[in-house]
């Protein structure tokens, strides 16, 4: 009887073991198609890319920005400067006339010259952040009217994927690309070109 249920126990074992087997041989088979799939789809992604900084710098529409943006910079560092020139002539009385106030009053003046100066460097950030905020605008339509482009260009030359060449601080993102075909830079000048003619 002992040795039925041993023989039973055996049978049952080995035919629990065939059926994981079978269930890991089933997931591998899945696992190996699921991977050759993935690489069939990978391999058939078309990757082009694109220099910005190289299209923008040739539109006119960002030389009329810049243009703008220069002369928003001009006002702003002239108001700067008279308002500095200001400030450090209140700077040299103070410091030509120190000997004569009291520690309190010393203290009082000193205090009031620290927030004068905290306010005019607050007022400068505010003036650089009003001149990135309105460059940024202005910038707006022309790098939505290029996505347009690279995007018509993109379907166009059958790219599934379009990649900026480098980093806005001009490091290389593409160190190697097998073919300069993929280089649609001079496409999206193109299309850019002919859609502002148009």
């Amino acid at each position: 009887m002992l040795t039925l249920k041993t023989n039973n126990r055996l049978k049952q074992s080995t035919i629990s073991k065939l059926f994981i087997m079978r269930k890991l041989t089933i997931m591998s088979i899945v696992i190996f198609a699921g991977i050759f799939a993935m690489q069939d789809a990978i391999a058939q992604v078309k990757i082009g890319y694109t220099n910005p900084s190289r299209i923008l710098s040739q539109l006119p529409e960002v030389e009329e920005v810049d243009a703008e943006i220069q002369i928003l910079i001009e006002e702003s560092d002239q108001e700067l400067a008279e308002r500095a020139t200001s400030l450090q002539q209140i700077f040299s009385d103070y410091e030509s006339t120190m000997q004569t106030l009291s520690e309190q009053e010393r203290s009082t003046r000193e205090q009031e010259l620290l927030e004068m100066n905290q306010e005019f460097e607050q007022d400068r950030e505010a003036m650089m952040n009003q001149v990135r905020q309105r460059r940024a605008q202005l910038m707006a339509p022309i790098i939505e009217r290029m996505n347009q482009a690279m995007e018509e260009v993109a379907t166009e030359m059958g790219f599934d994927m379009i990649l900026n060449e480098g980093t806005s601080y001009g490091d290389a993102i593409i160190f190697f690309a097998k073919d300069e075909g993929f280089n649609v830079t001079d496409e999206i000048l193109e299309k850019l070109n002919n859609n502002r003619n148009n």
